[in-house]
């Protein structure tokens, strides 16, 4: 599977240079520190399809285009 990851440059440094020194691709090196990673604490949320939906749908009240245009500011994305 192919992600985008947005990386602090010392932390791509670093696995870079482990990469390099062990003649490995990036991607191997970041999926097997991510499999040497401790279980999450608890089970992961998974919402279910509620009765009449196709898609999941999480309880909340639903956002606004403005609090949605705020969010999507706050992270720095169009």
């Amino acid at each position: 599977m192919q992600v985008t990851l947005d990386l602090p440059d010392d932390a791509f440094a670093k696995a870079d240079a482990v990469a390099k020194q062990e003649s490995r691709s990036l991607g191997s090196v970041l999926a097997d520190l991510i499999r040497g990673m401790k279980p999450a604490a608890g089970p992961a949320f998974t919402p279910k399809p509620a009765s009449g939906h196709r898609f999941p749908v999480a309880a909340g009240k639903p956002l606004t285009q403005a609090e949605l245009d705020r969010l999507l500011e706050e992270d720095g994305l169009p």
